[in-house]
């Protein structure tokens, strides 16, 4: 089992029955067997909506994403409508796309107060400028330790190795694999986090799905521990999560 816990859709700008086959033709060239969908090139309510409906023909295999920018000021009334579609079983955040500060941005601590009344995952962005440090969402982890906090592409080259730090120090971090390329953090992953921490993601279509799951097979970890990161953590977490 394979499971891709970070995707795109809306990104290559052809209509979108095309983009849609090229999802899933995706999916099956590389072997994936479930992924998590989100649409962050449109209106964040627009996207939302057509990730419930493109995850509703596709149970079998797709699962949605909510994207919800805080500095909204309802904020929270639209994470709980976006939980309302069906097929959205997680959430995003994206403070370098939407820039805001998330220790500081009021709407995060309502944002967080919504996912955990919906018992639902959420994805942070990580790495790349002042509005996506690792260190920025710490106060939220330790606020809601109800909370599952996927650090997406755990923190990117620029602070990739504080990153694994946190995902050593708070049960509820995650690290997420895409858009990590650094080899030195990936052998610091390997040789200081616990398997189970660890969560593939491809960031289908900007990165080639191919290059997302040979990253690590060039550090040949152990048999074990490649299970865990391709899909046994990802199971385990829908299990907890997405009855």
């Amino acid at each position: 089992m394979i499971i891709d816990i970070h995707s795109h859709i809306g990104c290559n700008y052809v209509p979108r029955e095309e983009e849609e086959e090229r999802l899933i033709a995706d999916m099956k060239k590389n072997g994936i067997d479930k992924r998590i969908v989100s649409s962050i090139s449109m209106p964040y309510e627009e996207g939302n909506r057509y990730v419930s409906e493109l995850v509703s023909r596709h149970k079998d295999c797709l699962v949605g994403c909510a994207v919800i920018n805080p500095k909204e000021a309802d904020c929270r009334e639209k994470v709980l409508e976006a939980f309302s579609l069906p097929g959205i079983a997680m959430l995003e955040l994206n403070s370098l796309e939407d820039s805001y500060y998330p220790d500081i941005c009021p709407g995060v601590e309502e944002v967080m107060q919504a996912a955990a009344e919906k018992k639902v995952p959420v994805k942070v962005f990580s790495g790349l400028g002042a509005r996506a440090i690792p260190w920025q969402w710490v106060k939220h982890v330790k606020n809601h330790p109800e909370l599952e906090f996927i650090f997406l592409h755990m923190g990117c080259f620029d602070y990739g190795y504080g990153c694994v730090e946190l995902a050593k120090e708070y049960s509820n971090i995650w690290l997420e694999t895409s858009n990590q390329y650094e080899v030195q953090i990936l052998k610091k992953v390997l040789m200081t986090v616990s398997e189970d921490k660890v969560l593939f993601g491809s960031m289908y279509p900007e990165r080639f799905t191919r290059c997302s799951l040979d990253v690590f097979d060039m550090l040949r970890p152990k048999e074990e521990w490649k299970k865990a990161w391709l899909g046994g953590n990802a199971e385990r977490l829908f299990a907890k999560h997405m009855d």
